[in-house]
């Protein structure tokens, strides 16, 4: 694959013309609603935790209202092609070499961060194929990143009483903020014991509004 320029944080006019264009289409497509839309942070230095139930998660949660471009982690594997490389380049997502311990790509995402943009990330790593939908236990990074940029989490559920297909209802709920306080990330030295149950929090935060969507609750 062509090699990812990670030196620059780029900007695209592709991004907005693409959820322009196609944010109508996806929404009568999953009968797509958003919730929460009013925790969004007013600075766009924050993190963005999605729940990985599909491929169009960082879509679902992109095309709501007010949501600043998303800068998303995408597998390394995914960039092979050079037709879609291009599109999910130009949709700022950048390849991560999963189980790697990507540094280049750590720097990166914490580039986006300190220089005032939005990252996004499925802190599970991989979709969730079975297990009924129910989030699963994270990986460390989204605690990791929050701690080294001082950024705050914001929880989004994507919601969906079914397998996720055109047709099925998709709601998007965006939780309230999560701080470093509140995931007792404060102080310099971390053990990775403490990012790993940092990021378990995060999860089990999104896992029960997913819950609550769900139960109509």
């Amino acid at each position: 694959m062509k090699e990812f320029d990670y030196s620059r944080v780029p900007r695209y006019k592709f991004y907005n013309f693409a959820v322009k264009v196609f944010g109508p289409m996806f929404r009568k497509l999953y009968h797509i609603k958003h919730k929460g839309l009013e925790n969004l942070p007013d600075d766009k230095r924050y993190i963005v935790a999605i729940n990985h139930t599909c491929a169009l998660d960082p879509v679902f949660v992109a095309i709501g209202k007010g949501i600043p471009g998303l800068h998303f982690i995408a597998k390394a594997e995914l960039f092979k092609n050079p037709v879609v490389a291009w599109v999910i380049t130009h949709l700022y997502g950048f390849p991560v070499k999963r189980g790697q311990g990507d540094k280049t790509a750590i720097k990166y995402a914490e580039k986006i961060i300190e220089e005032g943009h939005v990252l996004a990330l499925c802190p599970e790593g991989k979709r969730i194929k079975d297990k009924n939908g129910v989030p699963q236990s994270a990986k460390a990074g989204v605690a990791i990143f929050a701690h080294h940029t001082g950024a705050k989490i914001l929880p989004v559920a994507i919601c969906c009483k079914n397998r996720i297909k055109r047709g099925e209802q998709v709601t998007v709920v965006y939780g309230k903020p999560i701080t470093l306080e509140e995931l007792g990330l404060t102080g310099d030295e971390i053990e990775k014991e403490e990012y790993k149950a940092a990021a378990n929090q995060v999860m089990k935060t999104i896992a029960e509004m997913r819950e609550k969507e769900l139960n109509g609750n």
